[in-house]
């Protein structure tokens, strides 16, 4: 949901955002990776693009979701309201029944 989109934010804004990919001498001792190809270069413009896209889904994801939490809030107060007035008015019908049943003895 959300944080998937949160997410892959992130790990684009850490590609496309960074100049260089650093690394400590510890991790390279520990870890023997090949060296980058050299052809492979940042595309930049599609970075952007592909951020720009997901900023636009994160923003619509977050509203819609706001919208949807407020609506089944607005929905859950009224069924509590309309099930209590339904147990106050059953409990008073039953009282009326009680009571014209004694008076018609």
């Amino acid at each position: 949901g959300l944080s998937g989109v949160r997410k892959a934010l992130n790990v684009l804004r850490d590609y496309y955002g960074s100049a260089s990919f650093i690394q400590d001498s510890k991790f390279d001792a520990f870890m023997q990776q090949p060296p980058a190809p050299e052809k492979h270069s940042k595309a930049t413009g599609a970075g952007t693009s592909i951020i720009g896209i997901l900023e636009v889904v994160e923003s619509d994801f977050g509203t819609n979701l706001a919208k949807e939490e407020a609506e089944e809030a607005d929905a859950q107060s009224s069924y509590d309201k309309t099930s209590q007035d339904n147990k106050v008015s059953k409990t008073t019908k039953e009282q009326d029944v009680k009571y014209k049943t004694q008076e018609s003895k």
